[in-house]
């Protein structure tokens, strides 16, 4: 029972499967590479034996699923959830920071993976032009000592687990000089490895009727509520991991890859956990989406024949509501869109497209962003940790934090210092700034071409940009409302022709999407939180789409809602007391909305994607409006 069965350990140990009517039984280990053929040899015994109850689940990586499902189709097995939205895989070396001792760049690097892995590191490895690499099979139970002993070059690792033992390792062992370099696979070369700890069953489980169907949705509520638990206290979760290891007897496992210590496991636990929150969508953890699916299988496979879904559970058990605007799929993807970018960039200009965020004072809103960060997000996706989202999607970040008391006259002076700044290719100016300060002057001292959060949108649109004059950038949309937009259109909700009520006005958020559903071709109103409650009652009941970006709790009663009409949450609050997310809408949308997007997993996942898609964007039109000025002087002359 390692840290990435977190959510099964708490679920377990806090008797969760036994009060949902569960007894929940544990197969013997089975050699690497084999669990499919134990899951369905389960299932036939249980066939036999007419034990109607019984249900088989195993876990697996995708990359190892499909491929066997191919070889062999006779196990008719399905996914149906998974752990982990991304492979954890990567490969652990050593670099020493003593350039003279490292390999000669020409020799075969030589690696030590999983007999299951071979093929795959392979694949991923061939696509390398700059090296040459020799792929052995190695013993899992020993792979840390081998590179320490320089036995390979580098070896299969997961990020989650064995990494952070490999650096306690080193650690330990005092190699002076020496770090730890571990480098995912997943995206290496163009690799797409697809989902991890994928949860799968019998598919003839999966029919109505039988009860077995139920049994498995159940399981997978149950587990998933083990991970909320799991990633809300990592403590008390590395507790229940200890407790299920012993209880298992899975402590007596013979390897060199789990460090014996409860730091270790609490860590473990946490980067487990940052794992599973990416497969939120919509109201659960746990969703496949399957386009993602369908795009590692091809990769996995290359096999034109192979049909949509292979492998898949087409009967939906584990799908969110299609009631809801789910945003999170969408916000990964876009980011992922723009990572590649800012890679292509950086492999051009050799420089990565860069931002500068500057704050003035606290602002009240990431008074609990470490909690929100901790529950909803992880350091790679997180609005409240932009230098680190930078660094793992290819984007240079820096924050500047100024104090409250900041004038007017210095906030200019820093702003204008970034702006004549020629590695500096985009801006944001958090809001609110402090009432000292002189607004208007501190946003338009942003030049357009540096304005990655669309503070001069509005008033270009207003005089007619884009210019005609190509030199001109085209100026850049606001993230939040460009995420509401994006949000809406990707889930088919019409905006032409209807009446849409915006409350909230900021000019961040409210004043800019009133803007932009007007160029859309709706009928908008927009109010705000000081609005009389029977006033507010009045515009909601009145409208075809409602949406919300006041930030102010309960503040739209449901039943306001009228049959029909779509619900936009953009506007959310940190409880502290509850230790949750709270929306603008108070009571269950469910029962009286078309369509409604959820808090946590709506709009917000998006406006971070939305802010370095404006930066690589930026940073490319500033080097092609150089090309053109070049092209021009030499004209000229």
């Amino acid at each position: 029972m390692s840290p990435q069965f977190a959510g099964i350990a708490v679920a377990l140990s806090n008797s969760l499967y036994q009060e949902a009517g569960m007894e929940l039984n544990f197969l013997p280990i089975c050699p690497v590479g084999l669990e499919m053929n134990a899951v369905r040899n389960h299932a036939n015994n249980a066939a036999s034996s007419k034990d109607v109850a019984a249900v088989s689940i195993g876990s697996v990586e995708q990359n190892i699923f499909v491929p066997t499902l191919q070889q062999y189709p006779g196990l008719g097995l399905n996914a149906v959830a998974a752990m982990f939205r991304r492979s954890p895989l990567c490969l652990a070396s050593m670099a020493n920071t003593d350039s003279s001792k490292r390999k000669n760049p020409t020799e075969r690097l030589t690696v030590g993976v999983h007999e299951d892995s071979v093929s795959v590191i392979q694949k991923v490895l061939a696509a390398d032009t700059n090296n040459s690499y020799s792929v052995l099979a190695s013993p899992r139970s020993t792979k840390n000592t081998d590179l320490l002993q320089g036995k390979f070059d580098s070896v299969q690792a997961y990020l989650t687990t064995e990494v952070p033992t490999l650096e306690r390792q080193v650690l330990s062992s005092k190699l002076m000089g020496t770090t730890v370099v571990a480098k995912p696979l997943e995206g290496m070369n163009g690799a797409k490895l697809g989902y991890s700890q994928v949860l799968f069953c019998p598919k003839e489980d999966l029919s109505e009727g039988g009860g077995k169907r139920e049994v498995i949705n159940s399981f997978l509520d149950v587990t998933f509520r083990g991970w909320e638990e799991a990633i809300r206290d990592p403590e008390s979760a590395a507790r229940s991991v200890d407790q299920c290891r012993a209880m298992l007897r899975l402590d007596e496992e013979n390897n060199d890859h789990w460090h014996n210590s409860f730091d270790y496991t609490v860590q473990s636990v946490g980067l487990c956990g940052n794992f599973v929150k990416e497969t939120f969508q919509g109201d659960r953890l746990g969703v496949i989406d399957a386009q993602r699916w369908n795009d590692a299988t091809n990769w996995l496979l290359e096999d034109d024949n192979i049909p949509t879904n292979f492998g898949l559970d087409e009967t939906e058990i584990w799908k969110p509501s299609s009631q809801l605007l789910a945003g999170n799929e969408l916000a990964r993807n876009t980011l992922e869109k723009a990572a590649n970018s800012a890679r292509a960039f950086c492999g051009t200009h050799d420089r990565k497209p860069s931002l500068a965020v500057v704050t003035v004072g606290e602002l009240p809103r990431y008074t609990h962003g470490e909690r929100r960060l901790q529950l909803y997000s992880n350091n790679d996706n997180s609005w409240f940790n932009k230098t680190s989202v930078g660094l793992a999607n290819g984007f240079e970040v820096q924050e500047i934090l100024l104090p409250p008391t900041t004038t007017t006259d210095e906030l200019l002076s820093q702003l204008y210092t970034l702006d004549n700044d020629a590695t500096v290719d985009g801006i944001q100016l958090m809001w609110p700034l402090p009432p000292q300060i002189d607004a208007a002057k501190a946003y338009n001292s942003i030049s357009l071409d540096r304005d990655v959060d669309g503070a001069h949108y509005i008033g270009q649109l207003e005089l007619g940009s884009p210019s005609t004059d190509n030199m001109s950038p085209f100026p850049l949309p606001p993230v939040t409302p460009m995420s509401i937009i994006t949000l809406m259109d990707h889930h088919d909700v019409s905006i032409s022709n209807r009446s849409i009520l915006v409350v909230g006005r900021s000019r961040i958020v409210g004043s800019p999407l009133a803007h932009m559903l007007r160029e859309r071709g709706a009928i908008v109103t927009v109010a705000h939180s000081q609005i009389s409650p029977d006033k507010l009652e009045s515009l909601v009941k009145s409208a075809d789409i409602v949406v919300s970006c006041a930030g102010s709790p309960k503040l739209i009663k449901s039943e306001w809602i009228q049959a029909g009409t779509d619900v936009i949450n953009c506007g959310s609050t940190f409880d502290y007391q509850s230790d949750t997310l709270c929306s603008d809408f108070d009571g269950d949308l469910a029962s009286v909305a078309n369509k409604y997007s959820p808090v946590p997993g709506g709009v917000g996942p998006l406006s971070v994607a939305f802010l370095l898609k404006n930066v690589v964007n930026a940073a490319q039109e500033r080097v092609d409006n150089d090309a053109n000025e070049l092209t021009r002087k030499i004209q000229l002359e």
